[in-house]
């Protein structure tokens, strides 16, 4: 087929590779009463892009963001917590509030329970917008748009991780933040505007935005994109406030230049039949010749799944995953412990990362396409979960990920089969029996 004959990141490549994932669209919105799909998904030319491995760099990012937005800011979050992180991302969309900007919230309902709404009281006071997604308690759902209630479903959760707002133009420009670990830089207020998004897996709160690396920052990443595909994301913001039962109120128009050189193509995905960030992860590996390299928080990989990463390991020798020693969900752990046998006997490299709390979700194919986003490799996320990736083509973004993601692995564990089979006899059961349960964790 087209897109595994030519070379991965390629002009060929990538057009065979929009071609069929148009087509799997088409059929997943079959599976869709009501879709927040945008269009045809399509990778998105002009673009820059910074990837952040320390997460004080993305709250710096954020509340800069939203300090310099003058038209537009679009946040949406699955945790929310009420702590320093928090509080300074909320002062900031309080501020841009109070001085005319359109800011909007959508926040998860359970993502955000120790918040609560009386936490997001003063930016409703100063005029912002806020939602709740898909409320714990019935009685509180509101009329859907078709005219009948919303059917609620509390299993079902916005997991999606997103800022989106215009943002001064020489932020892409400025030699000052290229570099590996990028600040934003001091810019005049006025002059030329473009649109930013950052996004990637981590939430708001202390644990991923605030502590210290090594002290308590959880191990995750995020990425930061300037020029066309921003305005993409905002579309996808779009649908998930309408599906939201969001006010009609029309946000100002975000506008952007080219920005960089950098290929993106946008993805968000929702529950139902045929999930199409799933059928992508898994047809770029297909198209794997050199290596693929993945870091996933909760790991609980499909048949599907699982022969696909053995036919990886045998035909390139070299595929690599990153999984949590433990992960602050014990019962995943066991399931992703019981669904490693075939994994390590196809061939496949298992580390374990004990430094911290891994949290990341980053997929790197051929050193060349990079996977981020809020997605992990688990059912939950496929069948469950409001999901929002991007796919980055380019070995200038790839580079500095897949020098994290070595010095992980020399930091890590390698779990071997021999020691996968020196499980004692009670531990295998208890393995066994949450793999049983994997559809729910």
């Amino acid at each position: 087929m087209p897109d595994r004959k030519a070379e991965m990141g390629s002009d060929a490549w990538c057009a065979a590779f929009e071609r069929r994932l148009q087509k799997r669209a088409r059929l997943s919105r079959l599976g869709h009463f009501r879709s927040v799909s945008v269009g045809k998904p399509r990778f998105i030319e002009g673009n820059q892009a910074f990837y952040l491995h320390d997460g004080r760099l993305q709250l710096e990012w954020m509340v800069a963001a939203i300090d310099h937005a003058v038209k537009r800011v679009d946040l949406e979050m699955y945790i929310f917590e009420p702590d320093q992180a928090g509080r300074r991302v909320l002062d900031a969309l309080v501020r841009a509030a109070k001085r005319g900007v359109f800011v909007r919230l959508l926040y998860d309902s359970i993502g955000a329970s120790n918040a609560g709404a009386s936490f997001f009281e003063p930016l409703r006071e100063a005029g912002g917008q806020v939602v709740e997604f898909n409320p714990v308690a019935p009685w509180r759902l509101r009329m859907g748009r078709i005219g009948r209630m919303q059917h609620w479903e509390p299993n079902t959760r916005d997991h999606r991780k997103l800022l989106v707002c215009d943002a001064p133009l020489a932020w892409a420009t400025s030699a000052e933040i290229h570099r590996s670990e990028p600040l934003p830089p001091v810019v005049p207020a006025a002059g030329e505007r473009c649109t930013i998004a950052i996004t990637g897996g981590r939430n708001i709160g202390d644990h991923y935005l605030t502590y210290a690396l090594g002290e308590g920052q959880w191990r995750d990443c995020g990425v930061v994109l300037l020029g066309p595909v921003a305005i993409e994301l905002a579309r996808l913001f779009d649908a998930m406030w309408f599906h939201a039962e969001g006010s009609d109120l029309t946000p100002p128009r975000l506008e952007s230049p080219i920005c960089g050189q950098l290929r993106v193509l946008p993805l968000g995905s929702q529950p139902g039949f045929l999930n199409l960030l799933q059928w992508t992860l898994g047809r770029l590996a297909v198209t794997v010749k050199k290596e693929l390299r993945i870091s996933c928080a909760y790991f609980i990989p499909s048949l599907r799944w699982r022969r696909a990463l053995g036919n990886v390991a045998k035909r390139t020798g070299r595929c690599a995953i990153l999984i949590p020693k433990e992960s602050d969900v014990h019962a995943v752990d066991a399931a992703t412990r019981h669904l490693l046998g075939s994994l390590l006997k196809a061939g496949v490299s298992v580390y374990r990362y004990a430094l911290e709390i891994l949290h990341e979700k980053t997929l790197i194919y051929d050193g060349v396409v990079t996977v981020v986003g809020s997605s992990n490799l688990d059912p939950r996320s496929f069948a469950l979960n409001y999901e929002l990736s991007v796919v980055l083509v380019g070995e200038s973004f790839a580079k500095p990920v897949i020098a994290w993601h070595d010095e992980d692995l020399a930091s890590s564990e390698i779990y071997s089969l021999d020691e996968w089979r020196a499980r004692p006899r009670l531990a295998k059961l208890r393995d066994w029996f949450w793999s049983l349960l994997r559809a729910q964790l």
